[in-house]
């Protein structure tokens, strides 16, 4: 029996519909080439759920899965990863949360759950280290996120139990529901809308256990020395003074945060949203995920006017941008409720803001009317009607339900033209860094997994002037070029799958070598920064290779037609456009993709997995290459 050091060594797989539970193993083969989190969710969903089934289906699975330096000291070591076909993209889907969720599952005994089935009721799952058991969840249905949490810990009598639950969103499968847990998000791709298609309103854990590591001592001296280096890096301590949303004055001078819909350069409401003068006027109290010395995490109060008595996380960058200067919304105030409204109902800010910004266009232009809203007049920066849409998306009443479809499926049912003013990739919602400014980023986009993600690599930071000589790139690169940024996103492409299956925040900064340190003295497999790397180009080539099957191909690696055509009058980014092609043909030159964007066998077997994948089309009866 292997001795596992950083990872527990077992997933506990949960079947709703015949209430079961079985106690799995953990493969020394899936470690070897998958490394944990998002490599071994992207795995196990490979092999077991069909690409080209309804997400609501029961047979979709939901993987919720650690890394092994989840729940371990290196800092920033609190992600989980969820898996499962998305409602949203009808491909790829995946979301990660931090808090203290992870490393409680793990001090339960076990890397991952995997969801299968669906139950006959609502239910929630109460795990308590050897303990699993399937409750009953009607009485919790209907309630918001933090109300279930409430009532879950009083009913397991442990306030220590960490609660992972869906709101009225999830619920109701909006298409992009997300799924809390200590106001943690895991908000896109309509994970959440997955949970909910399954009757499982939360997932509960208690955990007494310890994570082994193979060499505490010499892990406890390496962090210590990089703390100093982690919090003298300068974004670092934006975020921790001010939350995500310190950046966004920074981002605005790039030309980088979007306006109306992306379609305007320049706003004096940008000043009033911003992380500093919210958090300056209301804070409460910094909070910090599990080992993390940055504290990105901000309470905010609100003591007087009409949201009075309102309390919780200040808004993030994410959700400024595409609730705030996305709709032209600079009432502060009605921010913050915005975001405790959303968390409330379990929806993604991103995908409501950028979905808003459609219908508020739409309906400037003429394309939809009082009588395709149900009498509301959709203007642009009126908090009120934001606010009205809000809660409609999360019930799903009225136009609401329209819009909880998400911009591409919305769209598609209004039809009229109003495809061209929704603005996402391969179905996900465009977030808030316009890739007009960092074209890199507009590569990005196009080429994730996941579509429009600004987090599959985070490659503004490499345009804002960041090296990584670890992954080769040794020179400072300028946002506006094209050259070379076909091979150097993949690259980072790549090392973010890494950070995923290990369980690290992108947010604290450390640099490969040292992550690569972490792994090995954590678990006792040494790899170095290039082992890990091949590893994390294997688990981005498997993702496509389903979404390929899914129906993804070149004609989906593409961008909204404003980003290419439609240069902003003013600002950061005035007169750019994203010129798209050089970048994509460099990089599937470089991915070693065929022209329609597949990977080729030779990629597949450089990789090891040519035989695994040939194996799953042959059960599918799918055919890769024609």
């Amino acid at each position: 029996m292997t001795t596992w050091f950083g990872y527990v060594g077992k997933l506990l797989r949960i079947d709703l519909a015949r209430e079961k539970h079985t106690i799995e193993e953990l493969s020394e083969d899936d470690v070897k080439l998958f490394l944990g989190g998002i490599g071994l969710a992207a795995k196990i969903v490979f092999n077991e759920v069909d690409p080209r089934i309804d997400p609501f289906d029961e047979d979709n699975k939901l993987v919720f899965m650690t890394g092994p330096l989840t729940g371990t000291l290196v800092p920033g070591a609190s992600r989980t990863v969820v898996a499962a076909k998305s409602p949203l993209t009808l491909a790829w889907g995946e979301s990660h949360f931090g808090g203290f969720w992870g490393p409680e599952l793990k001090r339960a005994g076990y890397d991952g759950v995997i969801i299968e089935g669906k139950a006959k009721t609502p239910v929630y799952i109460f795990i308590h280290n050897e303990n699993v058991e399937i409750r009953d969840a009607e009485h919790l249905w209907g309630l918001f996120t933090g109300d279930t949490e409430e009532k879950i810990r009083k009913e397991v009598g442990d306030e220590k139990t960490r609660v992972a639950c869906i709101g009225p969103a999830g619920e109701n499968l909006v298409r992009y529901a997300a799924i809390l847990s200590d106001e943690r998000v895991a908000g896109r791709t309509g994970m959440g809308a997955v949970m909910g298609s399954k009757n499982l309103k939360a997932i509960a854990v208690r955990g007494t256990g310890s994570i082994r590591i193979k060499e505490a001592r010499q892990l406890r001296r390496n962090v210590a020395r990089l703390y100093p280096m982690i919090m003298s890096y300068p974004p670092n301590q934006i975020l921790s003074a001010y939350g995500t949303n310190g950046e966004m004055l920074s981002f605005y001078e790039y030309g980088d945060t979007p306006i109306k819909n992306f379609t305007m350069g320049t706003w004096e409401g940008i000043k009033r949203i911003e992380g500093k003068a919210i958090v300056s006027k209301y804070l409460k109290s910094h909070k910090a995920c599990f080992a993390c010395p940055v504290g990105c995490w901000k309470i905010v109060r609100i003591d007087e006017g009409k949201y009075a008595g309102t309390e919780g996380r200040a808004p993030e960058y994410e959700t400024a941008g595409a609730l705030g200067a996305m709709l032209l919304n600079d009432d502060p105030e009605t921010l913050i409720y915005l975001e405790k409204l959303c968390n409330d109902y379990g929806i993604d800010t991103i995908s409501a803001g950028v979905t808003l910004a459609w219908a508020m266009e739409i309906y400037e232009r003429g394309l939809i009317t009082k009588e395709d809203t149900g009498g509301i007049e959709i203007k642009w920066g009126d908090p009120e009607t934001i606010v009205k849409l809000i809660e409609m998306i999360g019930r799903r009443e009225g136009f609401g339900n329209v819009l909880a479809e998400g911009t591409r499926l919305a769209s598609n049912i209004i039809g009229k033209g109003t495809e061209k003013y929704a603005m996402h990739v391969k179905g996900l919602e465009v977030p808030m860094h316009d890739p007009r400014a960092f074209k890199g980023m507009g590569l990005q986009y196009a080429t994730s997994n996941r579509g429009a993600c600004h987090l599959q690599g985070t490659f503004f930071r490499i345009e804002q002037g960041e090296r990584i000589p670890d992954l080769k790139i040794y020179r400072r690169v300028y946002r506006f070029e094209l050259k070379d940024k076909g091979w150097m996103v993949a690259v980072v492409e790549d090392w973010h799958e890494v950070l995923e299956s290990l369980g690290l925040c992108k947010f604290v900064q450390i640099y490969p070598g040292h992550v690569a340190g972490f792994y090995s003295l954590t678990t006792g497999i040494v790899k170095r920064v290039g082992d890990l790397q091949k590893d994390g180009e294997r688990i981005f080539n498997l993702k496509r290779v389903f979404n390929v099957i899914a129906g993804v191909s070149r004609k989906d690696d593409i961008l909204p037609e404003r980003f290419l055509k439609e240069p902003l009058k003013d600002g950061g980014a005035k007169g750019q456009i994203v010129e798209l092609e050089p970048m994509l043909k460099e990089y599937y030159s470089y991915r070693k993709w065929n022209e329609n964007g597949i990977p080729t066998e030779e990629k597949l077997e450089e990789l090891g997995i040519l035989d695994m994948v040939k194996q799953r089309c042959s059960q599918l009866g799918v055919k890769l290459y024609q």
